[in-house]
């Protein structure tokens, strides 16, 4: 697995530390659940980027080398929920389908909101337990374990959070060291990605230049203090809708994105994307 062996060959032990944690995670989770109950939040974030690179070694290394075709992984059995949002970047859009192709996710599309849609996803799939790409940090973090039960009034399930202890720069340094592709807006000076409406480039990254033209920024990966992840996130007047909002980042956890206004599955859900 490409992912393993870069981590394996990488001299940062901080990296190799936090990657074997939520390797660990993973693992206990698929030995506590079958696949068919399992399912991954992914939403085309940066934590979602990672958190999928992690399932997809997590698997290959639960299942054995011996059983994955030609010593090679392409696709895992999860299925890929992605809750549309007319509110998200079209680059989120983009990359969340490249990469259900690109590894073979069975990607799912739900523009219900986010309780109605986990209710129907539960009804028809047997899911006990959703992988969600919370860091602590995260707005939606507060009061998670790497094993948290939901909250009542929502479908029971448990809320798996491998990267939980994971920073901005421990991030970075896995989608770096393993040379994943990840949403081109990090390329363009977005740290912490929301809707269009509240969203902007981090201005701590951005590129001076007297002649006047257009702003350039650095990217994410250039952030050097993690705490201003989200400096560009801004509240801007505009008419979300209250039926599919986007998903953030980081912040995937459905029942925290209601309170603000799962063969395997995947679910992109939240209003902050990585």
């Amino acid at each position: 697995m490409e992912v393993d062996q870069a981590i394996r060959g990488s001299d940062d032990m901080r990296l190799k530390t936090k990657y074997n944690n939520a390797i660990y995670v993973i693992q206990r989770a698929l030995a506590l659940y079958s696949i068919e109950e399992v399912a991954l939040s992914f939403n085309g974030g940066k934590d979602s980027t990672v958190l999928l690179h992690l399932l997809r070694a997590g698997y290959f290394l639960h299942k054995g080398e011996q059983s994955c075709s030609n010593g090679g992984l392409t696709s895992f059995p999860l299925r890929t929920i992605y809750f549309e949002s007319p509110s998200a970047f079209p680059e989120i859009n983009t990359f969340t389908y490249d990469a259900a192709s690109r590894y073979g996710l069975q990607l799912d599309i739900i523009r219900s909101d986010f309780k109605s849609g986990l209710e129907n996803l539960f009804k028809a799939n047997p899911i006990r337990a959703i992988f969600l790409g919370v860091r602590i940090g995260d707005p939606t973090a507060v009061g998670q374990e790497q094993f948290s039960p939901s909250s009542p009034g929502w479908p029971p399930f448990m809320r798996v959070n491998p990267i939980l202890d994971w920073s901005y720069r421990d991030v970075w340094a896995f989608l770096l060291t393993c040379k994943v592709q990840y949403c081109s807006l990090y390329d363009q000076g977005y740290t912490s990605i929301g809707s269009i409406h509240d969203t902007t480039p981090n201005s701590l990254l951005c590129i001076s230049d007297s002649s006047g033209h257009k702003e350039k920024f650095k990217p994410a990966y250039l952030l050097s203090d993690g705490r201003s992840e989200r400096a560009g996130r801004v509240k801007k007047c505009s008419p979300i809708s209250q039926s599919s909002p986007v998903a953030e980042d980081g912040l995937d956890d459905p029942e925290s994105q209601v309170k603000r206004m799962r063969t395997g599955s995947a679910i992109a859900v939240g209003d902050e994307i990585l």
